[in-house]
């Protein structure tokens, strides 16, 4: 069968081994490195890869002819508030603060769990769209255990593996907040695709104690001058479980602490400049203390979510600062990203911001099946395949996704999802949340922001 068959999906059983065969596969593994071969899928796991995988499968396997494409682990979207996501476009120009008191203070108080639910679909079905097949959701628009369970049902309808960080915004109730944690954490106990941990909108000693001690993660917005960073950024309080998103203006103290702990960092390349949180995204600065950064697309409220521009942007900062450091005559710059680099951030690094080091963003026997399939069709003549994926792919590019062993975006299309009802159910809470603010979305057709008397 060939990849763009579009009668795969239903042959693609439960229990069924399938096989890709014969395509450029780049594993992200350094003990298995890159090939033309197969990759072989038995339930939720990789049984095989390699130039003749799938000499190792069974006789009633699927197999698909992947010839002419590219199969890389599934990406993975380090740090994204997809609560937003019905919330698209609304303010495009707006800066940090107005973003914050629009969303956090004006609009997320009105939004019931269908609002939240459906923004949580919007931003899923865009991140299959994309090849994402993880999310870090930091949702911080939990206001109680109704809207925490809507999230958690729209994110499992979707198909998505993900990390729900539970939280609340900017200035709002959050008496509750660890509360529902562990309920939400109980109440998807058996979803192999999901986890939970605590979101904070900034890291503090408490939130990392009770993370700690409850045996979740935690999840925090990271930027110098908001909170008391000393107090937080120890080796003593950080973990693997941790993951620090932004990481702007951080000291060197606070930067070998998170190398010493293990805990991850979720870069934002287009995000940190766009509202003026720095200039570029300190990709650098994880790179001379030997951090493996994740890279993320923060939120639609401004500007299309879009992890392969978020790689892009990430590649063009990095080597734009590398190469400045060593005209500058700095002996120990890092050295310039290439492609590969790139890429291992939202593969490797990824995982790593998921608490899911080894198990995805790599393409290894026993690994999750988590697969992103990138037709060349469109992008020949290519000679890089690597290159491929990280300088000209775009999302009409990525033919298939496949999470936890089941086929989420196939031929080209994602599965199960009445793309236009969905939207128009996405404007429907859109529309009524601004009309009960005394906004017409009418009179956003034309703006670049939108402005209330009194927020700013």
């Amino acid at each position: 069968m060939e990849i763009f068959d579009r009668s795969v999906p239903g042959q693609w059983t439960p229990g069924r081994t399938v096989v890709f065969k014969g395509a450029s596969v780049i594993t992200m593994d350094p003990g298995a490195g890159d090939f033309v071969g197969d990759v072989v899928v038995t339930g939720s796991t990789i049984a095989a890869a390699g130039p003749d995988a799938a000499s190792t499968a069974p006789g009633d396997a699927l197999v698909i002819d992947a010839t002419g494409t590219v199969i890389t682990p599934g990406l993975v979207d380090g740090h994204v508030h997809a609560w937003e996501g019905a919330l698209r476009g609304v303010s495009p120009d707006s800066d940090i603060m107005a973003y914050l008191n629009l969303t956090h203070t004006v609009l997320a108080p009105l939004m019931t769990p269908d609002d939240v639910a459906v923004g949580e679909t919007i931003t899923a079905v865009r991140a299959l769209e994309q090849g994402v097949t993880t999310i870090v959701d930091n949702s911080h628009n939990v206001r109680g255990l109704e809207h925490g369970q809507a999230v958690i049902g729209a994110l499992q309808a979707a198909g998505l593996r993900a990390v729900v960080a539970v939280g609340v915004g900017m200035g709002q109730p959050d008496g509750h907040v660890r509360k529902t944690v562990l309920e939400l954490r109980d109440f998807c106990a058996t979803d192999p695709r999901l986890s939970v941990r605590l979101m904070e909108l900034l890291p503090s000693q408490a939130g990392l104690r009770f993370a700690a001690e409850n045996g979740i993660g935690l999840v925090a917005e990271t930027i110098a001058g908001m909170g008391d960073l000393d107090e937080a950024l120890t080796p003593e309080l950080l973990n693997p479980q941790v993951t620090l998103d932004h990481v702007i203006g951080l000291s060197d103290a606070h930067w070998r602490a998170i190398a010493e702990s293990g805990a991850a960092v979720a870069l934002v390349p287009r995000s940190d400049p766009h509202y003026g949180l720095a200039a570029a995204a300190p990709v650098l600065t994880a790179n001379r203390f030997g951090v493996q950064e994740a890279v993320s697309t923060d939120n639609e409220f401004e500007y299309g979510s879009d992890i392969l521009g978020e790689l892009r942007t990430l590649l063009g900062a990095q080597r734009g600062q590398a190469y400045a450091a060593a005209r500058a005559g700095d002996a120990d710059a890092p050295r310039p990203y290439g492609v590969r680099d790139a890429l291992r951030a939202a593969t490797v690094g990824g995982a790593l911001a998921a608490g899911l080091a080894g198990q995805i963003g790599v393409l290894a026997p026993g690994a999750k099946a988590d697969l992103t399939v990138f037709s060349l069709n469109r992008l020949r003549p290519i000679a890089s395949h690597l290159g491929a994926v990280v300088s000209y792919a775009e999302s009409q590019d990525v033919a298939a996704v496949v999470v936890d062993g089941v086929p989420r975006k196939w031929a080209g299309e994602v599965l199960g999802v009445d793309r236009q009802d969905l939207a128009r159910r996405a404007e429907a809470s859109r529309d009524r949340l601004l009309r009960q603010i005394g906004v017409d979305v009418d009179s956003l057709r034309f703006a670049g922001s939108l402005e209330l008397p009194g927020v700013r």
